[in-house]
């Protein structure tokens, strides 16, 4: 009994010995995982913390940035909200202006229209009572200029008179022609007198009488007729106010203005179409060299047009406009 006791004892002592040989070596291969696993982890860890740190400093970068356009938006706005009060206030005052000037335009027609009903009304006295000697008919004139001149500078300035009265005024200048046969001499000139020396006070080029009436200035003549340097003050201002060489020059249809800027070499022509009406006529356009604005000069600069008396400010605004951009 005794050897089989110990033939079991070394069969269990083997047995025993292979079971935690094999358990060692599991233990050694999941410690082996374990290790592996644990590694893994820590880099998994570090990488993760790395790529937080890095998002937070583009959240805080990106914040900073919506902060700063936020800040540069709501001062933009501020600078918007002020241009917007400021333009309000100038479109106030400029309609204020505007109002003033409409109310005192027509005043001045009125003013100008009771003017004219007087003056027709001293014609027609004057055709009723020929007999009349003519120092009261020269006495009678002046004091009406006087006071005319007085109550027109009072009421409206020469900038701010209408057509109507330029028409009132060609109006009185036929009147006083036509009356011219009905009076002596005298009497006639006395009403040229009176109605070139108005317009003379008031201020105002459009209302002086045509001028087959009014002899031309020496100078006047000399630089018309002969084409020589520009010693007409009138040419003299004309040229310093559009910026532009103006002449005469003679062709098939008649005299024209020609008109030439020296620095860029433009140059174009201006006929008067109707000549019946010194006033309501109008202007031909027409280039004759664009010079250096060939290439940025727009396309009315190129063409032929024809437009009235009336708008010729706008035309010479538009034209200075351009030369202005070279």
């Amino acid at each position: 009994m005794e050897a089989l006791y110990i033939k079991l004892y070394e069969k269990y002592s083997k047995l025993k010995a292979s079971k935690d040989a094999e358990l060692d070596k599991i233990n050694q291969d999941q410690e082996v995982k374990f290790v592996e696993f644990v590694s893994a982890a820590e880099t998994l860890i570090e990488h993760l913390t790395t790529e937080n740190k890095r998002l937070r400093q583009n959240i805080d970068e990106l914040r900073d940035e919506v902060r700063s356009q936020r800040a540069a938006k709501d001062q933009q706005f501020d600078e918007f909200q002020e241009r917007l009060v400021e333009e309000k206030q100038k479109n106030q005052k400029l309609s204020a202006e505007v109002e003033q000037l409409r109310n005192m335009q027509h005043e001045g027609i009125i003013h100008s229209d009771r003017i004219g009903q007087q003056e027709v009304q001293h014609v027609n006295n004057v055709e009723c009572s020929p007999r009349v000697s003519g120092d009261q008919l020269n006495e009678s004139p002046r004091r009406m200029t006087r006071k005319r001149a007085n109550e027109t500078s009072l009421h409206v300035s020469g900038d701010q008179l209408s057509e109507s009265s330029m028409r009132m005024t060609r109006k009185r200048a036929r009147l006083f022609a036509a009356t011219g046969s009905a009076v002596n001499g005298s009497a006639a000139s006395a009403h040229f007198q009176l109605s070139t020396g108005r317009a003379l006070l008031e201020g105002h080029p459009k209302r002086i009488v045509s001028n087959v009436h009014a002899p031309q200035p020496a100078c006047c003549q000399a630089n018309i007729d002969s084409g020589a340097p520009p010693t007409c003050l009138f040419q003299n201002l004309v040229e310093c106010l559009i910026g532009l060489r103006v002449s005469i020059v003679d062709q098939p249809e008649g005299r024209c203005i020609h008109a030439m800027h020296q620095s860029s070499g433009y140059s174009f022509s201006l006929t008067w179409m109707n000549k019946a009406a010194p006033y309501e006529g109008e202007l031909l356009y027409n280039v004759s060299s664009l010079g250096t604005f060939a290439q940025v000069a727009p396309e009315w600069m190129r063409e032929v047009i024809i437009f009235s008396m009336s708008m010729c400010p706008i035309f010479f605004e538009r034209v200075s406009r351009v030369i202005k951009q070279l």
